[in-house]
């Protein structure tokens, strides 16, 4: 049995599928493809699937989809096979986020990442350049696909 490697993705790599004018969408569409050809498989906190909800509704509000676009980009990424870690309880997260100098969500993301001992992948600048010289796990989504990303 081949053991398929865990990603952590953002909802900022996820919204890069359903919006193609998105920057670094092309490489977001690579990690995309691992996922669909079994290559790779998708960890997410549970709140994943509020922050693509928020985004798709910013999209809808902002002209960049329409609302069946909208409802459709819903339906597709939550029916995305994917393991969900459930919230910490709040004191927790409160903790997590002074450790790792980030907001919540943020730190989530990479609290996850370094108990499971995966990579995480994300699409926000910010947190990228803010965490990966701390994190050696943390990914800029437009590195994905590159040659150092193949040894996997």
């Amino acid at each position: 049995m081949t053991i398929v490697p865990d990603l952590v993705i953002d909802a900022s790599v996820s919204v890069k599928w359903i919006i193609p004018d998105e920057p670094t969408s092309d490489r977001a569409a690579l990690i995309l493809e691992d996922y669909q050809k079994g290559t790779i498989s998708f960890l997410a906190p549970l709140f994943w699937q509020y922050e693509i909800a928020s985004a798709i509704n910013k999209a809808v509000g902002r002209g960049k989809l329409s609302e069946p676009e909208g409802h459709d980009a819903l339906e597709s990424l939550l029916s995305l096979d994917m393991s969900f870690e459930p919230f910490p309880p709040p004191r927790e997260a409160y903790t997590l986020g002074r450790r790792f100098q980030r907001g919540i969500y943020d730190s989530l993301y990479l609290a996850l990442a370094e108990l499971r001992g995966c990579e995480f992948w994300t699409g926000d600048l910010r947190l990228y350049n803010s965490a990966r010289h701390r994190w050696p796990f943390v990914r800029w989504i437009a590195d994905y696909g590159m040659p150092l990303d193949r040894g996997r």
